[in-house]
């Protein structure tokens, strides 16, 4: 059993697991969420964290002991003292799984960062109480190491100290309360949320796990999530569409991994037999196709969010929400999508990272990043415009963009400026208003399009819903038009 004392001191503590530790399909998560949680700060034995974390996403008719549990747990720990503590630590378990937060992961595929959160804000108060912390340290996510200390506990219990593992134990047993208390203290529409946006995620460096970790503790981004909620159920409707083009009769028109063995390439025929047999089981085989995949242009989206002074409050609110459901639809047509925020400077995007499989434009948004995000408070609007015309005009060969401007009515952008920006992209604008005032800026009629959102809207629910759905749905149909083929001109032949 080739293991570091690190790995047998974290791994080896499996062997008291309550949650079945040799048995659950965890795996590299619960390594993973182990790190991370090392890496914040939040030092506990492995088996807490792996436990913990399967009472959040596993169903289970009961928690118990193992079955098998080591010898003298520890030197000098009556048998009966310890049976007790398992017994509790057992009993806690059970408890967690019955939270609502638990039923909720249970429904949604959370990400590994959102899991290590939640585990973060739920043994926070426990560890800030622990008088007695013990240097842990990160451990490799290797599959084949966890296999081999589940095969091993007792030998990988035995080769480390574990009086500070039970010692832990016990602290979290008679700390039960504070646990559950903030565990019922994560607000439910936020998990809702991030696992609504978050279904594809890998994972999350350090910078953003702050991130999410402020989501949960900020009245304000509590504002946007609940709005968020009211119209993304309407935005995940949409799937892009699969169009293709059949090419009846000009003959072959690329090659695939899938058809029928009449249309195959010719030099699959060339491997040896169990070769090609286990090619054609893997679907790797290659076959000449008539339809070819009808693949909209490239175009990107860049969506430009207000931070200024004048964005406080109910702008704020629908700025923000409006920006997470345009880039989440944009991104489920199969656009590149990025949010960008602004007042006195531009700062860098907020992109859609990509998921576990790497392929595509799919991935996850920074919400907890769009959520957080505090500027300078300034204001600069001819400084934000020249850098973004200096940044367009280095992408202007590589793809088409199209910029939205989610701002509010007194947004002065220079007319030369928007006249630059306008030869490159095309660019829509979303303007509230105030309680009292109109729309009227000298750069309008340069735009592609533009919305106004008026105060009242803002201050109904309904209205502002209604609202932002429109103007999603107003950018889908123009996405989906400029994703359409060029008809033939009259008179040409087909």
């Amino acid at each position: 059993m080739n293991l570091s004392p690190a790995e047998a001191r974290a791994l080896g503590g499996l062997a008291i697991s309550c949650a079945g530790g040799s048995e659950t399909n965890l795996g590299m998560r619960a390594v993973a969420w182990y790190n991370s949680l090392l890496r914040l700060g939040v030092s506990v034995p492995f088996v807490v964290v792996h436990d913990l974390g399967a009472a959040l996403l596993t169903e289970r008719e009961s928690w118990a002991p193992p079955r098998d549990v080591p010898q003298n747990l520890v030197p000098g720990l009556p048998p009966a003292e310890g049976a007790a503590l398992l017994k509790g630590y057992a009993s806690l378990l059970a408890e967690m799984a019955g939270t609502d937060v638990a039923a909720q992961a249970r429904k949604l595929r959370l990400e590994d960062p959102i899991l290590t959160t939640l585990l973060s804000r739920s043994l926070a108060p426990v560890v800030d109480r622990w008088k007695n912390p013990s240097t842990l340290e990160p451990i490799p996510v290797n599959a084949d190491t966890l296999t081999q200390a589940q095969l091993h506990l007792p030998e990988a219990w035995a080769r480390a100290d574990r009086r500070p593992d039970l010692a832990f134990l016990q602290h979290l047993v008679a700390h039960r309360l504070h646990l559950l208390l903030a565990i019922e203290q994560i607000d439910l529409d936020t998990v809702e949320l991030l696992g609504l946006l978050g279904q594809e995620g890998g994972s999350m460096p350090e910078t953003e796990l702050v991130d999410l970790l402020a989501v949960f503790s900020s009245p304000e981004a509590n504002d946007v999530v609940n709005f968020s909620l009211d119209i993304l159920p309407s935005v995940l409707e949409t799937r892009r569409g699969g169009g293709q083009q059949v090419f009846a009769v000009d003959g072959y028109s690329g090659v695939v991994s899938n058809g029928s063995l009449d249309s195959l390439v010719l030099t699959e025929m060339a491997y040896d037999d169990e070769l090609f047999e286990q090619r054609f089981l893997d679907h790797e085989m290659l076959f000449y196709a008539h339809e070819a995949q009808d693949r909209p242009p490239p175009r990107t989206y860049q969506i430009l969010v207000d931070a200024s002074a004048s964005m406080r409050g109910a702008r704020t609110v629908f700025a923000r929400g409006l920006a997470i459901a345009l880039a989440k639809r944009m991104n489920l047509l199969g656009f590149d999508a990025t949010v960008r925020f602004f007042d006195s400077r531009l700062y860098e995007p907020m992109r859609w990272r990509r998921g576990r499989s790497g392929q595509g434009p799919g991935g996850n948004l920074h919400v907890p990043g769009i959520l957080t995000f505090k500027g300078e408070r300034g204001r600069n609007y001819h400084r934000v415009f020249s850098q973004f015309a200096s940044e367009l005009d280095r992408l202007r060969d590589r793809a088409s963009i199209t910029a939205y401007i989610i701002t509010h009515a007194e947004c002065h952008i220079p007319v030369e400026l928007v006249r630059r920006v306008r030869e490159i992209a095309e660019v829509h604008g979303v303007f509230m208003l105030p309680s009292r005032g109109e729309l009227d800026l000298d750069y309008l009629q340069l735009l592609s399009a533009h919305e106004v959102v008026t105060d009242a809207a803002l201050k109904d629910r309904q209205e502002r819903a209604h609202r932002a759905l429109s103007i999603v749905e107003a950018a889908s149909s123009t996405s989906r038009r400029d994703s359409l083929p060029p008809r033939p001109r009259a008179g040409a032949s087909p």
